[in-house]
């Protein structure tokens, strides 16, 4: 038997057992088919190291491989991230070199490899010997993983809030030969980690713009921390019932009669469902005497709070947070309860009173209120979520469904030269207007924003697959993880 191998595969058992026993029946052979994987030939360089050609293309160097992985290694400025990721295997000589580059500094970083052929991963724990590989104590094995499933596992999701700077802060490996043999694969993952780093980058962005107001609400609202209730008391509460979140989009104005027609039987008993919306949702809703469970706002603006000014909402809960305009915490409504500050100032009041993020509870910053309302579905426990009016697109040229307080803050603003029409024409041609795709498979207008929006949804379904999540509407930007649903049968079915 193979020494190294079987080295190997003592070592890869003692770290790994649950997914050494999945792997099972690779191991329980004695000699590994190298024809299995796609390289053209294993062949001994100069030094007497083994090396391979796949393709035509050398995979190491056939003089001195060990010595030109340390130098692409060593020579790069890794020092400062918190993890190492590698875009395939190769025969894993750049492995060992970061795993010794990681144990010399404290052994503290990430060790992340993505190799989607199995075969590949085998060959290398046949050739090379992966000691100082299993000596990293965050060593990562996305082996043969769904390219959906990679990016949790450089993101920290051990809390709802994965917009941590893990696909920032790590630095990425990308030899072209290591990635030929599946680059579809490779392409697909690269995408959805760059979307990510790109969200990352607009969140540090807002952060810089809005600090200082941030900071000054939650100044003024650090007095609030022991008067409303945490959204705690509903955590895992509504395990068995949907959830609908309403936002204020175009398509809203087609599913009123059907949202209101849903609330009437809830109201009756015959329908068990809970209606959470969006702020800019409420006053729309509340005109056609539709009166959501809760409503959510945790957007620091002044604007954000004008979507609910002047509103009565005696039957709702309000879920917001400490960043939020003062005037939030005056509003007219059944309760008022907090969610964990995003920031910095509010997190700081909130240990400073004794409450950690984890008794207040988190629903995350996924860069729009839509998203911090399907999170909290999934924090009260909702196995299945139903959209209204999220379309993160411009479904006919609109912006937000008429009548919204969006639309009707514009015609306030409006005046002899200046109409409410002109608001509309800017946002869309200064938003990096583009075209995406709705459920009719038919071209949609989007922008730059709602596409960051929409990948943050993608990525956090595919983090979460038990969750599912379908939309009302076909006219809307088209998510994938995301189905469209009729209503009909929706009211067959839940």
């Amino acid at each position: 038997m193979n020494s190294i191998w079987n080295k190997n595969l003592e070592l890869f058992y003692s770290r790994f057992p649950d997914l050494y026993n999945l792997l099972n029946d690779f191991f329980s052979i004695k000699t590994f088919d190298l024809s299995k994987v796609a390289y053209i030939s294993v062949q001994t360089a100069k030094n007497g190291e083994v090396t391979a050609v796949e393709n035509g293309k050398l995979l190491h160097s056939s003089y001195n491989p060990s010595r030109e992985a340390h130098n692409a290694v060593f020579t790069q400025e890794v020092e400062s991230k918190s993890a190492i990721v590698f875009y395939g295997v190769g025969l894993g000589y750049h492995l060992v070199e970061a795993s010794k580059l990681i144990l010399q500094n404290g052994n503290s970083k990430k060790l992340i490899l993505i190799e989607p052929n199995i075969e590949y991963f085998l060959a290398s724990l046949w050739l090379l010997d992966w000691s100082e590989i299993f000596k990293v104590e965050k060593l990562i094995l996305a082996v043969n993983c769904p390219a959906e499933s990679v990016l949790p596992l450089i993101e920290d999701t051990s809390k709802i809030n994965i917009d941590l700077q893990g696909v920032s802060d790590a630095f990425y490996f990308e030899v072209p030969s290591f990635t030929q043999h599946n680059q579809q694969y490779f392409d697909c993952v690269k995408t959805i980690i760059n979307r990510n780093k790109r969200k990352n980058e607009i969140n540090a962005a807002t952060t810089k713009k809005f600090g200082k107001l941030w900071s000054n609400n939650c100044k003024k609202n650090a007095k609030y921390i022991n008067q409303p209730e945490f959204i705690n008391i509903y955590k895992n509460q509504f395990t068995d019932v949907p959830f609908v979140i309403v936002a204020a989009g175009p398509t809203l104005q087609e599913n009123l009669l059907n949202l209101k027609k849903l609330y009437d039987e809830k109201q009756s008993k015959k329908k068990s469902v809970v209606i959470v919306c969006v702020e800019t949702a409420l006053k729309i809703l509340l005109k056609n005497e539709i009166h959501p469970d809760f409503v959510v706002l945790t957007d620091p603006q002044f604007w954000a709070y004008k979507h609910i000014a002047g509103a009565q909402a005696p039957k709702s809960v309000l879920i917001t947070e400490l960043s939020t305009y003062p005037s939030v915490f005056r509003f007219n409504c059944k309760k008022i309860v907090l969610c964990a500050s995003q920031f910095p100032n509010g997190k700081e009041i909130e240990q400073n009173a004794g409450f950690s993020t984890d008794q207040i509870g988190d629903l995350g910053s996924g860069g729009s209120v839509a998203s911090c309302c399907w999170n909290f579905a999934v924090f009260a426990g909702a196995k299945k979520i139903f959209l209204m009016g999220l379309d993160l697109s411009f479904p006919g040229g609109q912006t937000h469904i008429k009548g919204s307080s969006a639309e009707q803050t514009w015609h306030t603003k409006s005046n002899r030269i200046v109409n409410s029409d002109k608001f509309t024409t800017e946002l869309l041609h200064n938003a990096n207007v583009s075209v995406g795709t709705n459920y009719n498979n038919a071209p949609v207008l989007t922008d730059s924003r709602m596409k960051m929006f929409a990948w943050w949804f993608e990525s956090r379904l595919s983090s979460l697959p038990q969750i599912k999540t379908y939309t009302f509407s076909k006219e809307g930007l088209k998510i994938p993880g995301i189905e469209y649903i009729d209503f009909e049968q929706f009211q067959n079915n839940y």
